[in-house]
């Protein structure tokens, strides 16, 4: 089970990273407890859902005709998190839930819309479930609503349990996330690519029961939740990387995924891009040198600008000129896809006249 105050940061983290949570355990432990004491300490409304108490008009919104048209007029809990432009959606119940009312949960949970309405990147969208054989009438979760969860097993241990009573329940953990950068997103995207290239049997893993299916398991949406999510872990917090991780793409892929991390070892992107000869070039394995190289083309890839593209060149020639010439021509083909317009590769570049041809760069303009 995770500890209270790695849940506190997992859904903290989740949250800014618009990716759903799910708290899984027994019923009496105090899930929607939990909830209620983060939107209070953020001073910010709580809104609850109850499947089993709903029909999927009360999701997606009620069709009604204006002007010859039919649109949906959003629901009174949407209007609420609207005119507050944020809060806590929760979700309750929802092994209880019928499969109509899961399914328009669905774009609520991954693109966060309610008809034709977007709901404020404040709020945070958090789900709660006791196991199937604990509930009234429950059901495993279907495979698309599951896979669109970060999955926490909750169960407060005693002095978690205690401390809450003793304090009315209304102080959590506070939450170890960080702040963003995209930097930092890029170095994430960068070990994930780096990742899924080495193991890409756990790219897409569908499971082959429906329990399982109901759980996290990986496939191309929960990595890319998963890189995401890390972005607003420190990079030192092996707990809520953990979670995060078994959480979204299952315990299996998730441990393989934690330990390669691990051992990894790898600087990051902006002291690479700051100064390329800080990283081992010569001595680094093949797999350090990619999932390095992966994120330096993520970041120019992200920032999308002339001047981040040339910069991020810096890296890949001291790769190739250093002893990773293979592995530094792979990242030149990857930049070619993301070269903005007006852009030139640096002179420097010209080791890679015939990779670069290959691309479509115009070795002739090297800057």
């Amino acid at each position: 089970m995770t500890e209270l105050d790695t849940t506190v940061t997992v859904i903290d983290a989740a949250a800014r990273a618009h990716v759903g949570v799910i708290l899984w355990g027994q019923p009496g432990l105090g899930k929607s407890a939990v909830v209620r004491a983060l939107a209070a300490a953020d001073a910010v409304p709580m809104e609850t859902l109850i499947g089993s108490q709903r029909e999927p008009v009360d999701i997606a919104g009620w069709p009604m005709v204006e002007d010859g048209v039919v649109r949906l007029a959003i629901p009174d809990w949407t209007k609420a998190l609207v005119e507050a432009n944020g809060g806590y959606l929760f979700l309750d119940e929802l092994t209880t839930s019928s499969p109509s009312v899961r399914a328009a949960m669905l774009t609520v949970i991954q693109e966060r819309m309610v008809g034709r309405v977007k709901l404020p990147d404040a709020v945070r969208i958090v789900a709660a479930a006791n196991p199937p054989d604990q509930a009234a009438g429950g059901t495993d979760l279907d495979a698309p609503t599951a896979n669109r969860f970060l999955h926490i097993d909750f169960e407060p241990s005693a002095d978690e349990w205690l401390t809450g009573l003793r304090t009315g329940f209304a102080t959590l953990p506070a939450s170890r996330a960080v702040a963003a950068d995209d930097l930092r997103a890029a170095e994430e995207i960068g070990a994930l690519a780096a990742f899924i290239e080495a193991r890409p049997e756990l790219r897409n893993r569908y499971p082959d029961t429906d329990e399982a299916a109901g759980r996290p398991w990986p496939s191309h949406r929960s990595w890319h939740a998963l890189a995401r999510v890390l972005v607003y872990l420190r990079r030192d917090d092996t707990a809520a990387i953990a979670a995060a991780a078994f959480g979204l793409v299952g315990e299996g892929a998730g441990s393989e995924y934690v330990e390669w991390r691990a051992n990894m070892d790898l600087p990051a992107v902006a002291d690479v891009i700051n100064d390329p000869s800080i990283f081992d070039w010569d001595a680094a394995r093949p797999d350090q040198v990619w999932a390095v190289l992966s994120g330096v083309v993520a970041w120019a890839s992200g920032k999308g600008t002339k001047d981040a593209w040339e910069t991020a060149w810096g890296p890949l020639v001291a790769a190739a000129t250093t002893g990773a010439p293979d592995v530094a021509g792979a990242a030149v083909r990857a930049m070619s896809v993301a070269m903005p317009a007006g852009a030139k590769p640096p002179a420097s570049a010209r080791k890679f006249k015939d990779l670069m041809i290959a691309a479509g760069l115009d070795t002739g303009s090297a800057a």
